[in-house]
């Protein structure tokens, strides 16, 4: 028996054990914070593997372009059996041959491969920065609503105690009917309201788990903003757009490495052979391409215009993004501007009193100072005043995010 209790003890413990190593090795499993969520999102996101994806492929172009002969060389031979009226003997051939570029083609590919490997790290930082500023905007849109389901379930419970307080009255004879059926009203109103936040809570929950990886068991802060995000008087220039100036400068090169691989490759040949009758012969050759005109041969002219095109496509590109991205800071400089005047119409003092005039309603109803339908209206008012506080502090959370991700400041790191 006890030899059984040890085995599952044991077997128990090779199950558990991982799971509990796993979830201490792992703190976005433990919860979601300020200090992880750009962590969180940054470890598994779909969008940053893929840009890191690209990022290796131009590695291995840039590998690619790197050696110094463009082919590796050819190696031929033959054997052939001769025969003479008075002999026969048997003859071989041998040669080597080596293609040398002369073009300084090597020289644009690599400038191409580095330029387009920039180019990809620039896309890189960008996918970080938009990921962290998605998850970052999750999370404040949870920690907002959980907010808001708070209040919803503490008025709830207040109108729940008007609605007991003034049904008893009315069964006393001192409150009417109607006030009571009034009240009742109000707080099927006041829970029903309480479902839809709990329900659009655990909506907003989910969508942060998109951009965390699933892992929101706990989330956990305050709505405050990001720190230190200002508009700037000189806007940084994004890396999206340092990405597409490096990827012209890659498409300019590429045109000039298709210019220089006009130039015909020489092959150089070394030969070495049997011939005739024990005949020994050494030779060294050069073979050159004939060039042909299109559209009998290849010169090239559609892959360079289709760069070229390319090329011009990218500088384009580059002044529409300019333009969205100006914009865009713009605007989130008005949006954050705008926030914390809203924030500044809600201090911390003036929400204390509000939630303590909340909590007295049902006293003053008790006491008959404050008539029903007054209270309702009273606690309406409030209420909607305690909702704008929280709209006020998640829109000014919101669009700090929004701003830096404008300008292109990083989210990433412990201080935000």
């Amino acid at each position: 028996m006890r030899s059984s209790l040890r085995a599952g003890a044991c077997a128990l413990a090779v199950v558990v054990l991982p799971i509990a190593g796993q979830a201490e090795a792992d703190p976005c499993s433990l919860g979601i914070h300020r200090a992880n969520v750009a962590a969180c999102a940054l470890r598994w996101s779909p969008t940053l593997q893929a840009e890191l994806a690209t990022r290796d492929a131009a590695v291995g172009r840039r590998e690619a372009a790197r050696p110094f002969l463009p082919a590796n060389p050819v190696v031929s031979g033959s054997i052939a059996s001769r025969r003479a009226d008075i002999a026969r003997d048997t003859n071989w051939a041998v040669s080597i041959g080596q293609q040398i570029e002369v073009g300084g083609q090597r020289g644009l590919r690599i400038a191409a491969a580095e330029r387009e490997l920039a180019a990809r790290g620039h896309q890189v930082l960008a996918a970080r920065m938009q990921v962290t500023s998605e998850a970052f905007r999750g999370y404040f849109v949870v920690l907002g609503m959980r907010e808001r389901v708070d209040l919803a379930r503490r008025l709830e419970a207040a109108t729940n105690d008007v609605a007991g307080t003034v049904r008893a009255m009315a069964a006393g004879g001192v409150a009417s009917e109607v006030d009571a059926d009034i009240a009742d009203a109000a707080a099927i109103g006041v829970t029903q309201e309480r479902l839809r936040l709990e329900a659009a809570l655990e909506a907003a929950r989910a969508e942060l788990a998109i951009h965390v990886g699933g892992f929101v068991n706990a989330v956990d802060g305050e709505l405050e903003p990001i720190k230190g995000v200002e508009a700037p008087e000189i806007v940084p220039v994004r890396p999206e757009l340092l990405a597409l100036d490096e990827e012209h400068t890659a498409l300019e090169s590429r045109v000039s490495l298709l210019g220089r691989e006009r130039v015909p490759n020489p092959t150089l040949s070394l030969t070495a052979q049997d011939d005739g009758f024990n005949e020994r012969v050494l030779g060294i050759g050069v073979s050159l391409p004939i060039p042909l005109p299109q559209p009998i041969g290849r010169t090239l002219a559609g892959e360079i215009s289709e760069m070229t095109a390319l090329a011009d496509r990218s500088r384009a590109e580059r002044q529409r993004l300019e333009l969205e991205l100006r914009a865009e800071a713009n605007a989130a400089t008005a949006d954050l501007t705008a926030a914390r005047q809203a924030r500044a119409l809600h201090p911390p003092e003036r929400t204390a009193r509000v939630e303590a005039r909340l909590a007295s309603i049902t006293t003053e109803v008790k006491a008959g100072r404050l008539a029903v339908r007054d209270a309702l209206i009273a606690q309406q008012a409030l209420v909607s005043q305690l909702k704008s506080a929280i709209d006020a502090r998640e829109w000014l959370c919101v669009a700090s995010v929004r701003l830096a991700r404008a300008v292109g400041i990083s989210l990433e790191g412990d201080d935000r």
